[in-house]
């Protein structure tokens, strides 16, 4: 269960901070002149963004806590846990494109582009330096995944009709969860749903454009691939970290 929290936790915060992992000329998915980059109510925009989904995912997680001090049963929380966690992920969708709209409309209204000499650089041969893992290395812990759940099922008759799913700080157990043929893959289930994301995530990574400064267009381009590089890589790594460790954890404590 503490590792359904840690997810959604994880989850939570980089939905909040969502707004401030963009590039600097990208709000809420518009294309502002660097000259408004710092526009107040933008800042207001990111900012009203951030306390509403970081608020909504709080008061969830609080949620979640209380009801691991009741008697609910695991499956039961694990369900509840991943409706509230897409229910998040709808939540803060839905506010994106909310503020999205009215970004678009700030720059359409003030007549951005109209003030400011707009020029476009283009390099046909960045890509050929650009170093962002491809999708298909974010696919791979899927069909792991995947071909762990078929194991536990073809397995499904030899695992116990209940087994041990928590141990206290003496490494004895005191969680106990009976066999049931949802109960077997619930932590594969969390990992499928979290790597799903993250391939997700790779796709508009490798996807996204490269965008350069006209004033300084060599140190934009070591920029913004030094940028895309360290987070493919930084995503790979939590990908494939949390697949082992749960992996591991389940082919120990259910086969």
């Amino acid at each position: 269960m503490l590792i359904i929290v840690s997810i959604f936790i994880f989850v939570g915060v980089l939905e909040t901070i969502t707004p401030y992992l963009t590039r600097k000329t990208s709000v809420f998915g518009v294309s502002i002149p660097e000259p408004y980059v710092q526009h107040q109510q933008l800042r207001i925009f990111k900012k009203h963004y951030s306390m509403l989904v970081g608020s909504i995912a709080a008061a969830f997680l609080l949620g979640q806590i209380l009801l691991l001090l009741t008697s609910i049963q695991e499956e039961q929380f694990v369900l509840l846990s991943f409706i509230l966690l897409y229910v998040v992920l709808l939540i803060s969708a839905g506010l994106y494109m909310y503020y999205h709209i009215k970004t678009k409309k700030l720059k359409k209204q003030e007549n951005w582009e109209a003030h400011v000499k707009t020029v476009y650089v283009m390099d046909l041969s960045i890509r050929d330096r650009d170093e962002v893992l491809s999708p298909t290395f974010f696919a791979l812990p899927i069909i792991i995944t995947l071909a762990l759940i078929t194991f536990t099922y073809m397995n499904y008759n030899s695992i116990p009709d209940v087994f041990a799913t928590h141990w206290n700080a003496a490494g004895e157990v005191d969680g106990w969860t009976e066999k049931t043929w949802l109960s077997v893959i619930v932590m594969p289930l969390i990992l499928l749903g979290t790597q799903i994301s993250f391939f997700i995530i790779s796709i508009g990574m490798k996807s996204a454009k490269i965008q350069l400064s006209a004033q300084a267009k060599t140190a934009s381009a070591n920029r913004e691939l030094t940028q895309r590089k360290y987070g493919s890589w930084y995503l790979a790594a939590i990908n494939y970290s949390m697949t082992i460790l749960l992996v591991v954890l389940h082919y120990t404590t259910v086969i």
